[in-house]
């Protein structure tokens, strides 16, 4: 069986307020060895991180150095069938259709990565993929998975392809280091539409193999 693994994650959020940011990203990584993903924060925190910055439960894009960044960055282009997809929405062109209802917006993201990356190599018939729970919570990461499923098998049968076998998880990302390792990734390329910075990006691009704008 021809499987792989994919870690999804966001940056920015998916509020219309005037403190909201302009742009969210939901970034992927890709890989058929998770273990070398999920071996990255913990070879970070044990070679990078002070005494007293190792009390920190979950290392984050927003809120990490820019040498913890790089170095996560560049450990994730080390890993050597890593590839990367994602999609970004600039949200002014999309609040009439999704103010008040971010979750939508959450999972219409998602729904076109993932079918994305499914078209993109339809070599893998086994597909473990791995959510962050923050973005839909409980309730509605119950109706999230649902959404998806039939998202994948429509989109499937309008290509008139065969859908591979999709395992969907929903985890929270402290306990999950191939989601925290995406977080990093999204946010390296939200940065570039949000701050015009394209210095983690470009760390980045060699492995980004589907990069979309929504809508």
């Amino acid at each position: 069986m021809n499987r792989c693994f994919v870690f999804v994650d966001e940056s920015g959020d998916f509020g219309f307020g005037k403190s909201s940011s302009r742009f969210v990203t939901v970034a992927a990584v890709v890989t058929c060895n998770p273990r070398q993903l999920e071996r990255i924060p913990l070879r970070i925190r044990k070679r990078r991180l002070k005494k007293s910055i190792l009390r920190i439960a979950e290392l984050k894009f927003h809120d990490s150095s820019t040498t913890i960044r790089k170095d996560f960055l560049r450990r994730v282009v080390a890993v050597d069938d890593a590839r990367i997809a994602s999609i970004t929405a600039e949200k002014k062109r999309v609040a009439g259709r999704y103010i008040g209802s971010g979750d939508m917006l959450y999972y219409d993201l998602v729904g076109e990565l993932v079918m994305g990356l499914i078209l993109h190599d339809r070599s893998f018939d086994s597909i473990d993929i791995a959510f962050d729970d923050r973005p839909c919570g409980s309730l509605l990461g119950r109706r999230f998975t649902t959404y998806l499923g039939v998202k994948i098998d429509q989109g499937c049968r309008d290509m008139a392809i065969i859908a591979p076998n999709v395992r969907l998880s929903i985890f929270d990302s402290m306990n999950c280091r191939g989601l925290q390792v995406a977080d990093f990734v999204a946010g390296a390329i939200r940065r570039r539409y949000e701050h015009g910075d394209s210095t983690y990006y470009d760390m980045i691009a060699t492995k980004i193999a589907i990069e979309k704008k929504f809508p």
